[in-house]
């Protein structure tokens, strides 16, 4: 037992023993958002839910390292005006790996609760940035059109009013009005019934669910709002948008990741994807990934597109995401709050940062897990974490802090790269 409040999985003692003790067992009922349990479960997804292998590369391409070990000696404002030492910040943000890039080079690398550079981590939400990114690629292919009607390519969606009358760019941007209510805290949210359709929380007693596919089939419209008025962040529309590119490319998210990514990264750790009861993919936040092929995959980003010679994506796909979406639609929405309030937008599925000096395109997914890519700068950072709380304004304000301070580090004295 510890009374620390950041300790770690092994330190609480959880699924340690044959079988571990009472109190200290992760499973279904507890593995996916519930503290402490999530400090062990997020290293451990597939022990827990069906999962699908992204296949990785045949040969691992080595990432030269220069570590500036003077970040650690940096100050972390925090949301309320106090400070933090930097080794503080990462253990009061629950930090199970963070890294440190420039577009050829790891200058700074950390690892706790287990974890190391080559095993996999529960990226929730990040997941979403790729099916994105895939769907932008697939448009660029000629594949998807924006502009067309969501039951163009998927017709089964003609009975959801969220996405029946909806352009895949809207669903894409999340700009499509859709009553569904994301409130990670609230047991009777609508988040849960996705929850229980992908059979990752146990539904009520006699309770209908179904799989992922029906779930997506059944949702509505916001009554209160017209497609396009506002961006929503909700979950399910990135299903929607994996749906699209599945069946625009004939290609599974899966596959799409390996061959167009992966296997040309060079990576060198196992990646798999999450299902649903019924063996389907989960886009909207399944993906578990290594943080040193995370950093590669950021890396790319950095370098335009290109690793060595091959051209991994377009460089005209990586400048449409940092171009962004529509700001006025982002502010008029309900997740213009906190360290988002003002100077961000949302584009194919991506966070994108308007800030000026400051901007980036950013991967986020909830319990503190984030790709933050500033290519102006040259700088990339990857953070995996096992917080308590699904999402929290000063928090994430304490790690755009430390963003901030580490990239001022870095890029000292150093003219932009773009």
């Amino acid at each position: 037992m510890t009374d620390d409040p950041y300790a770690t999985a092994r330190e609480l003692g959880l699924m340690v023993g044959f079988p571990p003790p009472p109190g200290k067992v992760v499973d279904r009922s507890n593995g996916l958002m519930t503290p402490p349990y999530n400090r062990w479960s997020y290293l451990h997804m597939r022990n827990l839910f069906p999962s699908a292998p992204v296949a990785g590369s045949p040969a691992v391409r080595p990432i030269e390292c220069d570590i500036d070990s003077g970040i650690d000696t940096l100050t972390i404002p925090r949301a309320d005006g106090t400070a933090a030492p930097f080794p503080d910040f990462l253990r009061e943000t629950y930090t199970d790996s963070l890294l440190v890039l420039t577009a050829d080079r790891l200058v700074y690398e950390y690892y706790d609760n287990d974890m190391h550079s080559a095993h996999p981590h529960q990226m929730m939400s990040v997941t979403k940035s790729f099916a994105g990114l895939f769907a932008l690629m697939a448009a660029a292919d000629g594949l998807i059109d924006e502009d067309a009607p969501v039951i163009d390519v998927v017709p089964e969606l003609a009975a959801a009013s969220a996405f029946s009358t909806a352009s895949i760019g809207q669903v894409l941007d999340m700009v499509n009005s859709m009553d569904f209510d994301e409130n990670y805290a609230d047991p009777d949210s609508d988040i849960r019934r996705y929850a229980w359709a992908l059979g990752w929380m146990d539904a009520p007693p006699g309770s209908h669910v179904g799989n992922l596919y029906d779930f997506l089939q059944s949702l509505a419209t916001d009554p209160a709002r017209e497609h396009g008025e506002i961006f929503h962040y909700q979950t399910p529309k990135t299903d929607v948008v994996n749906w699209i590119t599945n069946r625009a490319t004939g290609t599974s998210f899966q596959d799409q990741m390996s061959t167009a990514l992966w296997a040309k990264l060079g990576t060198e750790g196992d990646t798999y994807v999450l299902l649903d009861r019924c063996g389907n993919l989960v886009a909207g936040g399944g993906l578990n990934a290594a943080p040193r092929d995370l950093a590669r995959f950021a890396m790319m980003l950095l370098n335009n597109g290109r690793l060595g010679d091959d051209q991994v994506v377009d460089s005209a796909i990586i400048d449409t995401l940092e171009t962004g979406g529509d700001r006025d639609a982002f502010a008029r929405g309900p997740d213009a709050v906190g360290a988002f309030s003002e100077g961000w937008s949302y584009r194919a599925q991506w966070w994108v940062r308007h800030t000026s000096g400051r901007e980036a395109i950013t991967a986020i997914g909830v319990h503190g897990q984030w790709i933050y890519v500033d290519r102006r700068r040259g700088v990339a950072i990857v953070k995996q974490s096992s917080q308590p709380v699904s999402s929290d304004p000063d928090t994430d304000q304490f790690v755009l802090n430390a963003f901030d301070a580490v990239i001022d580090r870095v890029t000292a004295g150093k003219p932009t790269a773009r």
